[in-house]
């Protein structure tokens, strides 16, 4: 597609831009986890700690319901997917597009299919790692065996669908927003792209809300059944 840098290395072809943006987003995270938490104490002592445990708060609303204190346990996961998805969908909506490139152009990571198929794969994965924790090796075959082992079949392909449905609705609403933003600033450069941009910001929030909360229901349902047991 003509909006992706494409380059060759090691024979595979490499969406340049979307390696920049990705590089991009996780050092705004990083960045800013640092500047929030820098000198934290037990009781908050600054406006930036004050935020920063408000984000923390919030990401256990997610886990807490689900699994109670021991959503603790995979809040990281969950917490670290949000302001990364986030991050990177508010990034598509600054004017990127107006840096040159020799091909393609700046966007958010998460418009490509292919970031939004890594970080899919990376919550599915999370998912079976804490659940082998949470229930060892034993009890992780057993619960896909029960009530009948007739079911696993079923176990394997809600393993396979879980990230399809994950990557694809991000990736659609991503790059919806993103072809919005490109036909406004085209067809009203002024004050369009402004509405547009402001309605694509709700979008990536919920987009990243909706990906981390799903991620936190598909690991909290392994580790309160490890934890029931």
């Amino acid at each position: 597609m003509d909006h992706f840098w494409v380059v060759q290395w090691l024979g595979q072809d490499v969406h340049l831009n979307t390696v920049v943006m990705v590089w991009v987003g996780m050092a705004v995270t990083l960045l800013m986890s640092v500047v929030l938490l820098q000198g934290a104490s037990i009781v908050p002592a600054s406006r930036r700690q004050v935020f920063a445990e408000g984000i923390y708060g919030f990401v256990r609303t997610m886990t807490f319901p689900l699994s109670g204190a021991s959503g603790d346990k995979f809040l990281f996961i969950v917490g670290s997917l949000f302001l990364f998805i986030l991050v990177s969908n508010l990034l598509g909506q600054f004017p990127l597009r107006l840096i040159h490139l020799p091909h393609g152009e700046l966007m958010a990571a998460t418009g490509d299919l292919n970031t939004t198929a890594a970080l899919a794969v990376v919550a599915i994965l999370s998912c079976i790692l804490l659940s082998l924790k949470s229930l060892g090796l034993g009890g992780f075959i057993k619960h896909h065996l029960e009530p009948t082992p007739l079911i696993l079949p079923l176990h394997l392909l809600d393993y396979l669908t879980r990230p399809g449905s994950l990557m694809v609705r991000l990736y659609a609403n991503v790059l919806v927003g993103e072809i919005l933003s490109g036909l406004a600033i085209k067809a009203f450069p002024i004050l369009l792209p402004l509405l547009v941009i402001l309605m694509e910001c709700g979008v990536g929030f919920l987009q990243s809300y909706i990906f981390a909360q799903l991620t936190a229901v598909y690991i909290g349902m392994m580790v309160a059944h490890g934890d029931h047991h």
